[in-house]
């Protein structure tokens, strides 16, 4: 006899629990996959900087040489010696000196400066040379100020100003600093001491060293680039002392004093007017005093309305005092070149050339 054992079946899943079951394996299959795709992208980049670092590092020290080179550009007259990372690297490291002069009439000079606070380590010295020649070689303390007498020759001078870490060079500046001590020529073409000039113009004309500065009866002049001067000033009637002084770029002096005698002009028919400027070159925008004198055969006509124009504009009146002079301030144009300047009044003109240049 046959006997049938009736099979036994598992219940049904519930289909909820089977799609949260499906939703737990993607899950831990999607972690999986972002932690293999993460450690790909960090073998990837170790391998790429291993690759890459050691032109990095060419890169920083080119870098590092074109900022040094920019920097000794931009300071003409100081040399800065840069040593690259990883070979004794020192940039900026350079002792900062004190301002020094370029020009000077002294032979006896101090220089004074400081390391910077980074490049201050145990063991370095800053030594000074002037014209290849050792003055003081002085150790570097927390402070990091050094400061040293020098001694200086007629001329050029080289000072050298090196930071050293035992026999090795850190960083190095150059400086020229010139001694001159001849004070600067001075020539007067005119007038001559004693001479009678006639009024009430007076002009004064001469020649100095180039570069040099001058003073006329505590006017500034500047004179042309290769020392020429003219200036002229109202004068009244008499005795008129003049002093000239050139100053050359050292400080060196050289003065000229004289004297001439005024004469009063000589008496026209009709009135005249004269203009006298307190520049006869100047920069465009620059201000100009225009000094008015106006007589007749009389003498100074006092109360006279006079009306100064520069080329073809009107820039303005004034009325004469008792002595017959007025005085007009104007900007100079911006138009460069020789303009003038004219005055009109008490049926007179005048008439003065201004030089207008921005150089």
């Amino acid at each position: 006899m046959i006997t049938h054992t009736a099979e036994r079946r598992r219940p049904p899943v519930p289909r909820e629990r089977y799609r949260s079951v499906a939703r737990a394996s993607k899950q831990r299959r999607g972690r999986a996959d972002v932690r293999w795709a993460q450690a790909a992208l960090a073998v990837a980049f170790f391998l790429t900087a291993f690759v890459a670092l050691p032109r990095l590092s060419a890169g920083i020290g080119a870098g590092i040489g074109d900022l040094g080179g920019t920097f000794t550009g931009a300071v003409p007259g100081v040399q800065v010696q840069l040593q690259l990372a990883g070979q004794n690297t020192s940039v900026g490291a350079a002792p900062i000196v004190d301002a020094l002069p370029q020009f000077t009439r002294e032979l006896q000079l101090k220089i004074s400066g400081k390391v910077p606070s980074f490049a201050i380590q145990p063991g370095r010295s800053v030594d000074v040379t002037v014209n290849g020649a050792a003055v003081a070689t002085l150790p570097v303390d927390q402070t990091g100020l050094f400061a040293a007498p020098l001694v200086l020759r007629e001329g050029a001078n080289q000072i050298m100003v090196t930071l050293r870490s035992d026999h090795d060079v850190v960083a190095a500046s150059t400086y020229t600093v010139t001694v001159d001590r001849t004070p600067p020529t001075l020539t007067i073409a005119r007038p001559t001491t004693g001479e009678s000039v006639d009024g009430p113009t007076i002009v004064v004309e001469g020649a100095t060293e180039a570069g040099s500065s001058l003073v006329i009866n505590d006017r500034t002049v500047v004179p042309n680039p290769q020392g020429a001067f003219s200036e002229s000033f109202t004068a009244t009637p008499g005795a008129l002392p003049i002093t000239v002084v050139a100053r050359d770029k050292a400080g060196n002096e050289t003065t000229t004093k004289l004297t001439v005698v005024v004469r009063e002009p000589a008496p026209v028919g009709g009135p005249t007017l004269v203009v006298n400027l307190d520049k006869a070159k100047v920069r465009p925008g620059q201000f100009v005093n225009a000094f008015v004198l106006l007589r007749d055969g009389s003498g100074p006509m006092a109360g006279t309305t006079v009306t100064l124009s520069v080329g073809v504009v009107t820039i303005g009146t004034a009325r004469t005092d008792a002595s017959g002079t007025a005085h007009i301030a104007f900007a100079a144009p911006t138009t460069e070149g020789d303009i003038g300047v004219v005055v009109l009044g008490g049926g007179a003109s005048g008439r003065a050339t201004l030089t207008v240049s921005a150089s």
